[in-house]
């Protein structure tokens, strides 16, 4: 079970489980959880996972308050979320917890250029810092020389809180994500804020785009509280350098031509090959786990307007649940050393 004072998070209870009793922590001060067990419970762990749910630390722990940083020093140096999962009598046991450091996006780099086979002017993103997404790219060579030295990203603090996937309630039923913080922390915290405030309450799929102009599956759109494709909560989000590919059920942060004018707008992929080219263009953050009959009934919405995608009767999304998110087992054999929190080459 876990429970933070700073989200309002729907738990359910476990025989054991995790308690955050802190939800913020400073660099240098502690990382402090809780964990609960019943009287009789066997031998509890701690294991260290990543997206993959390969483990990168695994500590045997008792029951109580206990400062991560102490047990697990390398979270000190981690630069994305890191899921900790409670292990009892090596069965994966409750809800993980996420633990986000807090960091800034490094400045995304980008070059005017124009669409393939059209004559558009768009604004392309080709690296981010001191790194280009394709070196050998001529635009990217041609400017790179110009670039200013980044500020240094720094830590200043972690964000801990209970893992939580997002149930999509829409007309034609209900799609599960796993969302992915480690991809892109502030555009997951969006969204929760979002799904948690009610705002994606009685939004459409505004727009819906069963094929591209190649014939391939490419994406549906909602997230719109005018359902007009131009409406917004009222902010931007800084652009982060996802590096969560694009593929059938992935959702995704759609934008104007500013990398750093998202919002609420999101959008979900119905193929790899209709999406691929959208890779380091826009920032992913979640992925379907159950409901891909639904994104195809969405998908198979019939289209009033062929020229913007908008359907004769846009579906409705009608609530966004955030729901625990299930216990995570590790996907390799956990080793008796702990492994360095690598840090993510876009961080």
């Amino acid at each position: 079970m876990l429970e933070t004072a700073a989200w309002n998070v729907p738990t359910t209870p476990s025989s054991a489980g995790l308690n955050a009793v802190m939800p913020l922590a400073r660099p240098n001060g502690p990382l402090e959880i809780e964990v609960m067990a019943p009287a009789d419970h066997g031998d509890l762990a701690l294991l260290v996972l990543d997206r993959q749910e390969r483990v990168l630390a695994e500590i045997s722990v008792v029951p109580g308050r206990m400062n991560l940083l102490a047990l697990v020093p390398d979270l000190a140096r981690a630069t994305r979320t890191a899921w900790i999962q409670l292990i009892a009598d090596g069965t994966a046991v409750g809800s993980p917890l996420w633990i986000t450091p807090l960091r800034g996006s490094p400045p995304v780099r980008t070059v005017s250029s124009t669409r393939p086979g059209t004559q558009d002017p768009y604004t392309r993103i080709v690296g981010w810092g001191d790194r280009a997404l394709d070196p050998t790219d001529p635009q990217t060579g041609a400017v790179m020389g110009g670039w200013s030295v980044p500020d240094p990203v720094v830590t200043s603090g972690y964000r801990v809180e209970q893992a939580v996937d997002a149930r999509l309630v829409t007309s034609e039923g209900s799609m599960l994500v796993a969302l992915a913080p480690d991809a892109a922390p502030a555009t997951v915290d969006n969204f929760l804020r979002l799904a948690r405030s009610g705002f994606l309450d009685r939004t459409t799929f505004h727009r819906v785009v069963p094929m591209d102009r190649e014939g391939r599956p490419f994406v549906i759109q909602g997230g719109d509280p005018t359902g007009t494709g131009d409406g917004g909560p009222g902010w931007n989000l800084a652009m982060e350098p996802s590096d969560l590919p694009h593929d059938r059920g992935v959702l995704g942060m759609a934008r104007g031509d500013d990398p750093d004018s998202a919002g609420s707008q999101f959008y979900v992929c119905l193929s790899r090959e209709g999406t691929a080219r959208l890779d380091g263009q826009y920032c992913t953050f979640g992925q379907l786990r159950d409901g891909f009959d639904v994104l195809d009934r969405i998908a198979a919405t019939p289209i009033g307007d062929a020229t913007t995608g908008r359907p004769k009767d846009p579906p409705l999304l009608e609530r966004v649940e955030l729901v625990p998110a299930p216990p995570r087992s590790p996907a390799t054999p956990a080793t008796p050393a702990i492994t360095p929190l690598s840090p993510a080459p876009t961080r």
